[in-house]
């Protein structure tokens, strides 16, 4: 697919990336003659026409988003059976690679990431739109370190299967769900706060707050339990830094930042320095947040020694008062020389504090495996690497005996400092009573990864079509709760989804545009394209052609397209529209302009951000494009003026 030229002028050159929904493509416009990336949806999600619906009405609404911090969408279309977006071209790595490459970030740095994604969330939810899936695979990071957030309002057009869905990358998104997302609940700005109070978490500890074997238990733990403070990894970690992230992540809406500006102020005002350790606190109390910031950094003069601070003043005070004044000579000699002694300091205290940091540095060691010994066993091992142990979860397996470890966090081999806690869950054997879980409203996958957890297995499985979502278990042999001996294997029906409804196509040659639309939409078919053709044997605005023969079955929902006639008039062309764009609405002298045109064929942006000058007066703009559509307008990321276009007409109003 390579030398693919799409859309007519976007020439494909390399494949960039590859995700749960898309795949893409670095490009060149030959339009415009620049780099482009673009993001073709993968097969299996093009049959679904209401996905597309909601992917192309999503992605352009998108499109009229222009900032610093969000990847710009140039372009929304579709050719033949290809659903593509183009999109602004990054240079620059992936967060979520980095993570994974470099592990926990300097607290300043991940603050400043989240702090640049604060501002492009709240230029969007401004514009009413949520992004949904915010999370360090969405976020790109420059060379030059602008973090750039990227697949804006896409995540809406992805049903639940997200969390359940077969793909592990889109699986992935369920470590950064917001609990009211994870449950099917009311979403809204705060849960993509939420998502980036996860994001930071990750950054400074190198690690999500909750995990699982399977992104149903993950989202569980969203709902339920408690979120294990940063500081408990990483001691060190500045309080006012773990205060934000607590309040971003706090399980009710109502209780998180109100606004993304608002997490971003509070990561501006954030006192670096200052830890639970200095504060007197070993983990995050949930005090509140504004506590925190208002309180005074630690400087070693306040406290116990204010009274005898005031008496001193008032002597001092007093003996001025007493003592006749003197007028003060400066010597400029030595004036230079506390200066000059100053300068030589400041490098000579920077190379003591440099050796003392490299003396107290912390020693990193690589974690053993402890899974399958015993907690004794496993606190020996530990304790060989200066590491420590904590117990944690007690669960069922049919792998391990009871009183052995089950799993490690963090796992074997991973780097950690001298002194870390490795947290283990210990088996409490099998499920003594041998009941059969339930897994009906499960997906196939978790279904039988709950079963083998339980130490059963997964019979015979056998679909039909139900009101249940696809690959969702809608029953099961043995029912849930029967008695049964280990191994037994349970039988699944999972569902195929809603059968599909055929209609019959009707015989609409001859009738009116209207009355053939009006006819079509009746049975539950969609009015698709509608081209024009001269004709003297059909009236003008008479259908004469209609894509599928009368009488033909064809699924519910089916776009028909159709040819309607002219008459013995030519059909309208394209024709340029002029627009007068007046700059007196600019707020600043020198603003950046921006125009986003949506037709029949696409979303495009004919103008991106580039710099005018107010007292220029005005630009007159040509437009052309296909059909109907609409025109925007924005100075500095504001919409100035949106008008409605027809192409067909030159109308625009």
């Amino acid at each position: 697919m390579s030398s693919r030229i799409l859309a007519g002028r976007y020439e494909l050159l390399e494949k960039i990336g590859d995700g749960g929904m898309a795949v893409v493509y670095k490009a060149r416009c030959r339009l415009l003659n620049r780099f482009v990336a673009i993001k073709i949806l993968k097969p299996e999600f093009t049959k679904d026409l209401k996905f597309i619906e909601s992917f192309r009405r999503e992605s352009q609404s998108a499109a009229s988003l222009s900032h610093p911090n969000i990847v710009n969408i140039f372009d929304v279309g579709k050719e033949g059976n290809i659903h593509y977006i183009v999109m602004e071209l990054v240079e620059g790595k992936v967060l979520s690679d980095i993570i994974k490459e470099e592990g926990p970030m300097e607290f300043q740095k991940a603050v400043e990431i989240v702090k640049q994604i604060a501002l492009a969330l709240n230029f969007a939810h401004k514009n009413h739109i949520i992004h949904r899936d915010v999370k360090p695979h969405n976020i790109l990071i420059t060379p030059e370190g602008v973090a750039k957030i990227t697949d804006f309002g896409i995540a809406k057009a992805v049903n639940a299967g997200t969390i359940v869905g077969n793909t592990g990358t889109i699986m992935g998104s369920v470590h950064y769900f917001s609990p009211e997302q994870a449950r099917g609940g009311y979403v809204d700005e705060k849960s993509d706060i939420y998502s980036l109070g996860i994001v930071l978490y990750e950054l400074v500890t190198g690690k999500v707050p909750f995990d699982a074997e399977n992104p149903v238990a993950v989202a569980i733990m969203h709902m339920n339990d408690e979120m294990v403070p940063p500081s408990t990894y990483v001691p060190e970690i500045p309080s006012a830094v773990e205060d934000i992230i607590m309040k971003a992540t706090n399980k009710y809406q109502v209780n998180r930042f109100k606004t993304a500006s608002e997490m971003y102020e509070a990561l501006c005002q954030a006192d670096m320095h200052k830890t639970r350790a200095l504060s007197g606190f070993d983990h995050y109390s949930g005090a509140g947040l504004d506590a925190t910031i208002v309180m005074n950094a630690v400087n070693g003069f306040n406290g116990a020694a204010d009274t005898g601070e005031d008496n001193t003043g008032d002597m001092r005070k007093k003996n001025k008062e007493n003592k006749p004044k003197k007028r003060i000579r400066i010597n400029k000699v030595k004036v230079a020389a506390i200066i000059l002694a100053l300068i030589c300091a400041i490098p000579v205290s920077q190379l003591i504090l440099s050796a003392f940091n490299s003396l107290t540095a912390t020693k990193e060691v690589a974690v053993p495996s402890v899974q399958g010994m015993t907690v004794d066993q496993a606190t020996a091992e530990l304790s060989k690497y200066n590491l420590k142990i904590k117990v944690g979860d007690a669960v069922t397996s049919s792998q391990f005996a009871e009183g052995e470890i089950v799993s490690q966090d963090p796992k074997a081999e991973m780097m950690v400092k001298e002194g870390f806690s490795v947290t283990v869950s210990i088996s409490k054997g099998k499920e003594e009573d041998g009941k059969i879980p339930n897994v009906v409203n499960k997906t196939a996958s978790d279904a039988k990864f709950i079963l083998e957890s339980y130490g059963f297995e997964q019979g015979s499985v056998s679909t039909e079509n139900s009101d249940f979502p696809k690959d969702v278990v809608i029953r099961q042999s043995p029912d849930a709760g029967t008695k049964a001996d280990p191994g037994t294997k349970v039988n699944l029906v999972v569902s195929l989804g809603k059968a599909i409804e055929q209609v019959q196509v009707p015989d609409v040659k001859g009738k009116d545009i209207d009355a053939a639309k009006a006819e079509l939409e009746k049975i539950g078919l969609r009015f698709g394209a509608v081209s024009y053709e001269m004709s003297e044997a059909y009236e003008i605005n008479t259908v004469m052609w209609q894509q599928y023969e009368p009488n033909t079955m064809v699924d519910k929902d089916t776009a028909v397209n159709l040819k309607v006639s002219t008459g013995d008039q030519p059909p309208a062309t394209s024709r340029s529209i002029p627009l007068t764009v007046d700059f007196s609405n600019a707020k600043n002298e020198v603003f950046y302009l921006t125009v986003v045109i949506s037709d029949e064929s696409g979303v495009r942006t004919i103008i991106n951000r580039e710099q005018m000058i107010k007292s220029d007066g005005s630009q007159i703009l040509s437009l052309s494009g296909d059909g109907a559509g609409t025109v925007k307008v924005l100075f500095d990321n504001d919409v100035v003026m949106e008008k409605s276009v027809n192409f067909n007409t030159g109308e625009i109003n």
